[in-house]
């Protein structure tokens, strides 16, 4: 009787584990935002896409060796940028609001270094720390509804 039991005891488990395995999970639906919420984001996304749309000229800056005009550029129109991003951020749902506030980290950080290596006058650095700077504000862009 008790090899019965344990038989019966390990083919009900046996069964359980392979059902649960092989049940699917519901598939992941994207973010969807209502009408009012993309109202609320769209007033702040034309002040950031000015922002992206202006930032070719910290490359002519960078190729004319203009230091001076790249720090002035990053302390000036660049300046309020981390606050522009922080207010569309903070109105995004889930894993865009996670992955809108890792690019805006991630685009401060670049845009510090982008500033400190003006300073130095080192061209090659400020030249990556622009191009990876430019990807950032990409990838923040590109998750907004």
């Amino acid at each position: 009787m008790i090899r019965l039991r344990s038989a019966l005891l390990a083919l009900v488990m046996a069964a359980t584990i392979a059902f649960a395995g092989l049940s699917f999970a519901p598939a992941a639906q994207a973010e969807t935002y209502t009408s009012a919420q993309k109202a609320q984001i769209e007033i702040f996304v034309p002040g950031v896409q000015e922002l992206r749309d202006r930032l070719p000229e910290v490359e002519r800056f960078i190729e004319g060796k203009r230091w001076r005009d790249i720090q002035t550029f990053v302390h000036g129109p660049l300046g309020e940028l981390r606050e522009r991003l922080s207010r569309i951020s903070r109105r995004l749902k889930g894993s865009d609001r996670a992955t809108a506030e890792a690019a805006a980290k991630d685009l401060s950080k670049h845009l510090v270094a982008l500033d400190e290596f003006a300073g130095k006058f080192d061209y090659k650095r400020a030249g990556a720390e622009y191009l990876e700077s430019v990807q950032a504000f990409d990838r923040f862009l590109n998750v907004v509804p």
